[in-house]
């Protein structure tokens, strides 16, 4: 994995989408944290969305999916990476969001 070195596909599928889900909302909840330093928000981002590329392989309750599935249109790399979503306020705003629905998310699927 490219933005997560030091963990194989493998191992984070292992860890279950409960788990995933909280990685993705730590990602995000980073970004709100680092919206500043847009070298940190750039990998939080990496980091996400190879996250949700897992997740999004993952069968999962329709009730989990149809609300995230908003988030997952929202985070293709040609938005996150538009210059209007590297903005702090913009950061602070869809990250906080996203990190709240991720680890909703999570507590469903636990």
């Amino acid at each position: 994995m490219k933005a997560l070195k030091s963990l194989s596909r493998e191992q984070v599928c292992a860890k279950g989408p409960s788990a995933i889900a909280l990685m993705i909302a730590s990602e995000f909840g980073r970004a709100v944290n680092r919206r500043e330093h847009r070298d940190n928000v750039l990998g939080c981002y990496s980091r996400a969305r190879e996250l949700m590329g897992i997740l999004e392989t993952v069968r999962l309750p329709p009730l989990v999916s149809t609300r995230l599935k908003p988030l997952f249109d929202k985070s293709t790399e040609r938005e996150l990476m538009s210059e209007d979503h590297l903005q702090p306020d913009w950061i602070q705003k869809f990250c906080g969001e996203a990190a709240a629905e991720f680890n909703e998310a999570a507590s469903k699927l636990a």
